[in-house]
């Protein structure tokens, strides 16, 4: 589809062409290179400095997508943060909790102050707690991949040279389970790790099974600089002889594309699948004892459970795992007969380790991976990242610049992901947590930099009540998110594209170096994150502005990011920045990469990172915790809510299953004309299968209520038979929009006001997002016109 037949079909025309003065008549242009999460481009900018068009670097492989294009939209948008501004108790209080009315944190009109008065009362706040009562809420680097501005680094910067350091996260949302959990089993972490070439594949595989995998989606984005390179891949997958499995609640476009087998499966029961499938692999005598004896350890503690013989008494049959997880158990054998007998390749996800139990899923799939024996064969074994940022491109293995240091922190206090909201209710309380125990800070302080907290957390009505009893709450944004809607003291933040900066990309192919340069000046009076901490240094005095800085301007600081590289090798600085990028070309061996080659040739000089230097089916380190619901070995346990609940099931008989959108990157992009390619009503599309929709008298293009305990949603109904019946399906990341303000039932959609926040387990206290009941109705409500911005007076 050509760039104007995808506008026209967007219905969004007009929108675009009025920002764009090209079209009524070509004018000279400034074109300048840049990069972002959603690709490579040059920004061509007009002689009175407005950004007016987006061309695409040949980086980018798949250029007629339209996320690019939306900076446009993004840079200009009417969500912008266009000056400093202080709730208006809260300022009329000089910040005195007593005084400042934090009850009123969401609902009440800014006042727009001069950036000297914020960053006083920024500092003046900062300097009247210990370091141990501020949380540094800056998550990520979604929201900028440059290596000088990248959010999270920035803001730890400044804590940890100037303030002394701030409690920080443990661990993360997008694998908080696995994280905790999969060095121990297989000494890597797995989800981000180098994976097994597309060619190798292509030559090699018989069967692909996507385990839950959306390989297509989150490979159009990237953490660091997207090339969509896969997608030629998926041509050639298409077309090749590989036959497709996808094992999900929901049949993917790309699952579609590679006419992929499904096999419905009621969401959090994949661990019983597998232990189904291993039972039926044992007691037919067609595992692999040859692997299993030399490449794992554990096996002769692990099959009692697997029999049955253990305290559950409880033989994990197919049978048995029919009747968890609504697969047959006739195509339970069948799959593990064409597991084993096929170079099998199981593509694995993160969603189903953000679930009850979740430390279980990866741990089940790797142990099923060493039943069928071909870990580390050609076009075998398992991967976790093969939806990924480009997981499956061959890596340059040039060695390219490393981030801003942050030097030591120097408080010790963490909070677990998913814990946040409970851990400011709750200061002082003790968990369980990797084995030990860990004590909640008391949080007085919440310092967000550049990351949509209210887009990821669970039960975000819960968090709303925690933000609601701080002290403060202050963000740096471009844009009035939800989150910065919750703050004290905003700060307006510069764009990627009004920052100079470098980056690579892809994360995993890492065959380009960036130069990120400006696009624009600074609209109304943005600033970059890193001058607001440089110049809080400042005040605070020349020692802590010579921590801060190192010396160095942000130009120095970017091309000594490029001269500790390999980059220096290939191309000057400066004609890497005149040119906006390097690329290079990865050797031929690259395209041959198979994961796991070297421990599969040689497991006693290659052994792996674990307690034993072999795969762990089995862990005494985590028996040796002792805990109730996590065991030296995987296990089934029931989740919290799953469709196998009689009870819960009476008041809310739909599993919601929150994938990662399709349009967006997280909460990005939700503010800009891509929202029209995909909303109905203009709310977040609930996905709902045919039979249930009609059931319940819902038409496709209805708006719904979606409710449970925790909250409630309105969206609109798109009815499908590409969902199995029982689940629903709303993407995450919507901006959260209450419908007034003493009703905080969702107008937009935002999917977290129902999900859960029960921790994983007492091991790695993750998220639990995709554990979730509820229950839909059709509902006669008034249109909604869209996102409301906040009353700044003074602006």
């Amino acid at each position: 589809m050509n760039r104007r037949n995808f506008l026209k079909a967007a219905g969004v025309t007009g929108a675009v062409l009025s920002t764009n003065p090209l079209l009524a008549g070509e004018k000279k242009l400034k074109s300048i290179p840049t990069a972002s999460n959603v690709g490579a481009f040059f920004g061509e900018v007009d002689e009175s400095g407005k950004l007016v068009k987006i061309t695409p670097q040949i980086s980018d492989k798949d250029p007629k997508i339209p996320w690019s294009e939306a900076w446009i939209d993004r840079v200009y948008n009417p969500t912008r943060i266009k000056y400093p501004c202080v709730r208006k108790s809260y300022l009329e209080a000089k910040g005195i909790k007593a005084n400042s009315k934090p009850e009123l944190r969401g609902k009440e009109e800014f006042v727009r102050v001069s950036w000297d008065e914020a960053i006083k009362l920024v500092l003046e706040k900062l300097q009247s707690v210990k370091p141990d009562e501020i949380y540094n809420a800056s998550y990520g680097g979604w929201g900028h991949p440059g290596l000088l501005h990248n959010c999270s680094a920035t803001a730890g910067r400044f804590f940890n040279t100037v303030i002394g350091g701030a409690i920080t996260m443990d661990g993360e949302h997008s694998n908080g389970a696995a994280g905790k959990v999969n060095t121990t089993i297989v000494g890597d972490l797995e989800v981000y790790s180098l994976q097994t070439a597309h060619e190798v594949i292509l030559d090699n595989t018989q069967v692909y099974v996507m385990w839950g995998a959306d390989i297509l989606k989150c490979n159009q984005i990237d953490f660091k600089v997207a090339n969509r390179a896969n997608n030629p891949y998926y041509d050639k997958y298409a077309k090749s002889k590989i036959k497709f499995i996808t094992i999900d609640p929901q049949l993917t476009p790309i699952a579609k594309k590679l006419n992929a087998k499904w096999i419905k499966i009621r969401p959090n029961t994949d661990v019983a699948l597998m232990l189904g499938m291993m039972h039926y692999l044992y007691t037919s005598n067609q595992y692999d004892k040859n692997f299993i004896q030399n490449y794992t350890y554990g096996f002769d503690k692990f099959l009692p459970y697997l029999l049955g013989k253990t305290e559950d008494k409880v033989e994990k049959t197919p049978a048995w795992a029919s009747k968890i997880t609504g697969v047959e158990e006739s195509v339970i054998k069948a799959l593990a007969d064409t597991f084993v007998k096929n170079r099998t390749f199981l593509a694995g996800n993160w969603a189903m380790q953000r679930a009850h139990h979740g430390e279980q899923a990866d741990w089940t799939l790797m142990v099923l991976a060493a039943f069928i024996g071909q870990i580390g064969l050609p076009g075998g074994g398992f991967g976790f990242s093969m939806h990924y940022s480009g997981g499956g491109q061959a890596s340059s293995g040039v060695m390219l610049p490393a981030g801003l240091p942050q030097g030591k922190n120097k408080v010790r206090a963490k909070i677990p992901a998913s814990r946040i909201s409970e851990a400011i209710l709750n200061p002082g309380k003790k968990i369980k947590f990797k084995g030990g125990e860990l004590t909640y800070p008391n949080v007085k302080i919440f310092y967000n930099v550049g990351a949509n907290t209210l887009g990821h957390q669970p039960d975000a009505n819960s968090l709303i009540k925690a933000l609601r009893t701080l002290d403060t709450v202050i963000v740096h944004e471009p844009w009035w998110t939800p989150t910065a809607k919750m703050a004290d003291i905003v700060l307006p933040a510069t764009t990627t594209l009004e920052r100079d900066d470098i980056s690579y990309g892809g994360s995993y192919s890492q065959d380009y170096v960036y130069a990120m340069r400006k696009v624009i000046e600074p609209l109304y009076e943005a600033r970059d994150d890193y001058d607001v901490f440089e110049e809080m240094a400042k005040m605070v005095g020349v020692r802590e502005h010579r921590k801060f800085t190192g010396g160095k301007t942000k130009m120095e600081r970017i091309q000594g990011f490029y001269d500790r590289s390999d980059c220096p090798n290939y191309m000057s600085f400066e004609e890497f920045w005149e040119k906006g990028f390097l690329s290079f070309t990865p050797d031929e061996s690259a395209y041959k990469y198979v994961r796991h080659a070297d421990f599969r040739a040689d497991p006693i000089n290659n052994k792996l990172r674990t307690e034993t230097g072999k795969l762990q089916i089995f862990s005494d380190k985590f028996d040796s915790y002792k805990l109730d619901d996590f065991k030296g070995h995987p296990i089934w346990l029931e989740p919290d809510e799953w469709l196998g609940d009689k009870e819960k099931t009476k008041e809310f008989p739909f599993h919601v299953v929150s994938p990662h959108p399709t349009y967006r990157i997280h909460s990005q992009l939700d503010n800009c004309f891509v929202r029209k390619l995909y909303k109905v009503g203009n709310r977040e599309p609930v996905l709902i299968n045919s039979n249930d929709a009609k059931k319940l008298g819902i038409k496709n293009g209805d708006t719904v209520e979606v409710f449970n305990n925790r909250g409630s949603l309105l969206a609109g109904a798109v009815v499908s038979d590409d969902i199995m019946s029982g689940v629903i399906s709303i993407q995450e990341g919507v901006w959260y929009d209450p419908e007034s303000l003493d009703n905080p039932r969702c107008n937009a959609g935002h999917v977290n006001v129902l999900t859960n926040s029960i921790s994983t387990s007492t091991m790695a206290q993750a998220t639990t997002a995709n554990t979730c009941l509820a229950n839909i109705k059709k509902v006669d409500v008034k249109p909604y016109k869209g996102i409301k911005l906040p009353v700044v007076k003074g602006a």
